[in-house]
């Protein structure tokens, strides 16, 4: 569809929409009873606060970019998500080194030209930070750089954030404003494309909700890559009945010798249960090996989570962790 390809590709947009005098609308939702947990990344030196639905994937991008997504578990869309993705797709993609690709297509301007208000504790660089905007002048989509970013970060540094639209409309206008057929429509040249549709609340809540949480620090707290590796499974790879795991953790990952062990779908629906074991001295703070097994049932869903959780006798909150591990499962 001729929509779906001007929505990936940068189309020429050097005028304002038609007339319209309705000042952009602003992002901003009730926070207040949404349920989150903590995301600390010590590598890339940021902090926010995930919504409990929502999930986050660490992955690469070709040519070794890194990217991590904060996207619905209930969307029904697989990561990784980048700039061009479907309208009814709501994520967020951080790229501590950039991502070459054009920009989204449509009307869009500068923070420090937006009529709008956003609100960040890093500081945003106005004139790079983009927004992009519906025929209505709302938001469907921020692009945005720092003035003063991680030093793990590039020059190229930023964040996208792809609110979920309902119904989306694409309208074309030749350079004089004249409506043209979207088959006629050259959005490479000087034919400008114009959206309209419905931005979900609910999600576009939880986005801003993450990205009003975004902190240039990380917490002193160990990585996870420093308290337990696995060996088996790898990340991403297929996974089948009964699945074998192994690796190595920090003795005080365990307690009684053993620590639980998840399989989990996309939507966070738990497939099987289980334990990893180590034969050695766990009442250390050196490695130990441990191994473990699953029996299950795979789902119709391509992707999963096995969720390695820090034995925690306790009870208490700040010692809890977990390692997210992605899989995938075979098709049926």
């Amino acid at each position: 569809m001729l929509l779906t390809v001007c929505l990936l590709v940068s189309c020429k947009n050097d005028q304002k929409t038609n007339g319209e005098s309705e000042k952009p609308k602003t992002p901003v939702e009730n926070k207040k009873d949404l349920s989150t947990r903590e995301y600390n990344n010590e590598k890339w030196g940021f902090y926010l606060e995930q919504p409990e639905n929502w999930q986050i994937l660490e992955s690469k991008l070709p040519g070794d970019v890194p990217l991590i997504n904060v996207y619905s578990a209930n969307s029904g869309f697989n990561p990784p998500f980048t700039i061009h993705e479907e309208a009814a797709n709501p994520y967020i993609a951080i790229l501590p080194k950039g991502f070459g690709v054009d920009a989204p297509s449509g009307e869009q301007r500068s923070l420090a030209e937006w009529d709008g208000n956003l609100s960040l504790t890093p500081e945003l660089n106005d004139t790079e930070s983009k927004i992009y905007l519906l025929k209505s002048g709302e938001p469907w989509a921020l692009y945005l750089r720092f003035k003063d970013a991680p030093s793990s970060w590039n020059e190229y540094g930023s964040i996208f954030v792809h609110f979920r639209i309902d119904d989306i409309k694409a309208e074309c206008y030749s350079p004089s404003g004249k409506q043209k057929e979207m088959e006629n429509c050259d959005p490479m040249g000087a034919d400008e494309v114009r959206y309209s549709g419905e931005i979900d609340l609910s999600s576009r809540k939880a986005l801003m909700h993450t990205l009003e949480s975004l902190k240039f620090e990380a917490k002193a707290q160990k990585p996870i890559s420093d308290l337990i590796q696995v060996e088996k499974p790898l990340p991403n790879k297929e996974v089948t009945s009964p699945l074998k795991i192994s690796g190595k953790a920090r003795g005080f990952w365990f307690f009684e010798a053993d620590a639980p062990v998840v399989l989990l779908d996309k939507d966070n629906k738990q497939l099987a249960e289980s334990y990893i074991k180590t034969e050695g001295e766990w009442m250390t703070e050196d490695f130990v090996e441990f191994t473990g097994s699953l029996q299950f049932e795979a789902p119709d869903d391509e992707r999963g989570y096995l969720v390695f959780k820090r034995a925690n006798p306790s009870g208490k909150p700040e010692n809890d962790r977990e390692y997210r591990l992605p899989v995938i499962f075979p098709p049926k």
